[in-house]
């Protein structure tokens, strides 16, 4: 008899749609059922997709009204029970849709990255679920409408000491798509507040690094290398593995045209094992021979791009010297035609980019990654040639070293983005990435007086913390807490926190944190965000600090 291993999970939402995702232990044939207090019942069946010997199930439901609140079950076909975790289901399973396009209610998003999942420390994902439990009552004013998952959901290179403990066969890394499954098992399947969080919110997700192993994709010459060092397996099979738990239910199932969910659909019909068609399609992108898609849009008021800012980079295989050093993109041309396209055509006075490294860093950070990519005479002939190689070496090196790969290392995605922020529109751009967190705000130098905004806003870690020695270091480089540089005018904004046990230094946050944006419209229509960070205090999950805004528009 089948039972619930992971999940369920309330994914892709929409004002008349939702995606309920879940992992099986047997084949089965699924239905959701769905209900609300003033609505009959409402049903959707599906039989399960095997992948590597795993069963799962992305159901989506449509004609669902906008705004709404359901109760939903997961019924098995074979016996007409309630499917049901080996460990417990969490205390409620239920959604609201988005709201209409018209409504000018504020939307609230709850955020965070990093998440290692390290047992007997604050996990502060696992305390959100027992927070929205006892604010039931207050969920339609009070819950995040979304929760952003922004990389690195597991860390498949760095195995949690209770995850060695409950899988001790698994090493030191994630190398087939057996094992990164046991990492999302135990990141999602052991804790019952991660399960009540997960069973209610609609979450969206993509990779970082850690998906993979760490600094995936940094270097130009990195995959070239990696494959040659027979790394391939672990990367088509973690990208199977990213798509089938994350990149899957991010997708409206039915409206959604992706040659992976088409995949899924034939393997549910024929009852025949994915993997084999997964691992091609992946090994196919990862030559590029094809070109997946793996960013996306969430059609929120006000609406939000998530960016792929991870296997895009740009890659070189030739192994020419003057290709390795030439200026770089951290996204596709492809990826950037999609996100300028949803910007223009976005009626929205509010666009919400999401990338899993920030595009704005604290400015000193920031000013020294785009000195390393900056290729200064590499075009020149002569000696200017001879000086610009030199000097490219020189930075490439260092930018390893120092792990640079943000926005402001790769020139070429760095001007497009220029370019993007010129339009008259507001730009909220939410990540992860760096273990600490922070709020900036900027300006394009040649427009100063622009009534536009454009807002950085991190939030990490949800559950791992920065070392002593390299929290000092980011203390030493954040002592400059405004700087102009790439066409930018950029500043550190104030955090006000009312404890003396959270540790705010240069107004970063060096804490376990969640972020909840409340984003309001004023009286002229624009969208004002207010941003809180959550953390855990004497076991309870509790405002930890606000980040403190410039009057705007005055």
């Amino acid at each position: 008899m089948a039972e619930l291993l992971v999940g369920p999970l309330v994914r892709a939402i929409n004002p008349d749609s939702v995606v309920i995702w879940a992992e099986l232990t047997a084949a089965e044939t699924v239905t959701l059922l769905v209900y609300a207090d003033t609505q009959s019942e409402t049903i959707v069946r599906q039989k399960t997709t095997m992948v590597g010997g795993h069963y799962y199930v992305a159901l989506e439901l449509r004609n669902l009204q906008a705004a709404t609140w359901y109760t939903y079950q997961l019924i098995a076909a074979s016996t007409g029970k309630e499917l049901t975790q080996t460990s417990g289901l969490p205390g409620k399973q239920c959604f609201r849709t988005l709201a209409a396009s018209t409504y000018k209610d504020p939307l609230r998003i709850a955020y965070g990255s990093c998440r290692k999942a390290e047992a007997n420390q604050p996990d502060v994902l696992s305390a959100l679920g027992y927070w929205l439990s006892e604010h039931a009552e207050q969920r339609e004013s009070v819950w995040p409408h979304l929760l952003l998952l922004i990389g690195d959901q597991i860390y498949a290179d760095q195995p949690s000491t209770g995850m060695q403990q409950n899988v001790p066969q698994i090493g030191d890394q994630a190398t087939t798509y057996e094992d990164f499954c046991q990492f999302y098992h135990y990141a999602w399947g052991t804790d019952s507040g991660v399960r009540q969080a997960l069973a209610v919110l609609p979450t969206y997700m993509i990779f970082d690094d850690h998906e993979i192993t760490n600094n995936w994709n940094f270097m130009p010459t990195w995959l070239s290398s990696a494959i040659k060092a027979g790394r391939e397996q672990l990367l088509v099979d973690g990208l199977v593995a990213y798509w089938v738990y994350q990149g899957w239910g991010n997708l409206r199932q039915q409206a959604t045209r992706h040659p992976l969910l088409e995949v899924m659909r034939q393997a549910a019909e024929s009852g025949e094992d994915a993997i084999e068609p997964l691992r091609d399609y992946v090994r196919r992108d990862l030559y590029g021979e094809v070109g997946l898609r793996w960013h996306y849009e969430i059609p929120s008021t006000p609406p939000i791009f998530v960016a792929n800012a991870r296997t895009e980079r740009t890659t070189i295989t030739t192994g020419k010297e003057e290709d390795i050093l030439a200026p770089t993109r951290i996204t596709s041309r492809d990826q950037t035609h999609d996100l300028q396209n949803w910007y223009a055509n976005n009626q929205s006075p509010l666009a919400i980019l999401v990338s899993s490294v920030p595009v704005l860093l604290p400015p000193a950070i920031g000013w020294l990654e785009y000195l390393m990519g900056q290729r200064l005479w590499l075009t020149k002939k002569g000696l200017g040639s001879h000086l610009g190689l030199r000097l490219a070496r020189v930075q490439q090196r260092l930018a390893a070293r120092l792990s640079f790969d943000h926005w402001p290392h790769y020139p070429l995605s760095w001007h497009d983005l220029l370019q993007l922020f010129q339009q008259p529109k507001d730009t909220l751009i939410l990540s992860g990435d760096v273990h600490f967190s922070y709020a900036l705000t900027a300006r394009l130098t040649h427009q100063s007086d622009s009534d536009t905004y454009l807002y950085q806003f991190v939030s990490t870690p949800l559950q791992n913390e920065l070392s002593p020695s390299d929290q000092k270091k980011i203390k030493l480089q954040s002592r400059i807490s405004s700087w102009s540089y790439g066409g930018l005018k950029q500043s550190i904004l104030p955090l006000m926190s009312d404890n003396d046990a959270v540790h705010i230094d240069h107004n970063l946050l060096f804490e376990n944190t969640l972020a909840i944006i409340t984003l309001q419209t004023d009286s002229q229509g624009h969208y004002i965000p207010h941003q809180d960070y959550l953390g855990i205090i004497n076991g309870q999950l509790q405002k930890i600090a606000t980040t403190i805004l410039p009057a705007l528009r005055q």
